[in-house]
């Protein structure tokens, strides 16, 4: 009985210490139409959690993840995504937010 109890145990211990596997990397991307007649393209990624915002004539940009009260948000200085659903509110940097709808 203590052999089983000491094989158990030691069966346990080595259970503990394998490594988990990395988490997968996921993309999915949005095409927006925006109110200021802008359109803009958004690959939404996981691991890590990030979103890639390109907009004709302007520098594609990465924006982290940022926690959301509801929705999603993604912010990189004065740069920012947020939204719920189909619709979204871009800000690109010098200029004023416009809303956004997801074109099906």
């Amino acid at each position: 009985m203590r052999r089983f109890a000491a094989v158990l145990a030691a069966a346990t211990l080595a259970a503990c210490q394998t490594p988990c596997p990395a988490p997968q990397s996921s993309s999915t991307q949005s095409r927006f139409a925006c109110e200021d007649g802008s359109e803009i393209n958004v690959t939404f990624t996981t691991a890590p959690e990030a979103v890639l915002v390109q907009e004709e004539g302007y520098t594609a940009l990465s924006l982290p993840a940022r926690i959301a009260g509801s929705g999603y948000r993604y912010v990189d200085g004065a740069a920012e995504l947020r939204g719920r659903g189909a619709r979204v509110v871009w800000t690109r940097p010098g200029a004023l937010e416009t809303v956004c709808q997801q074109i099906p």
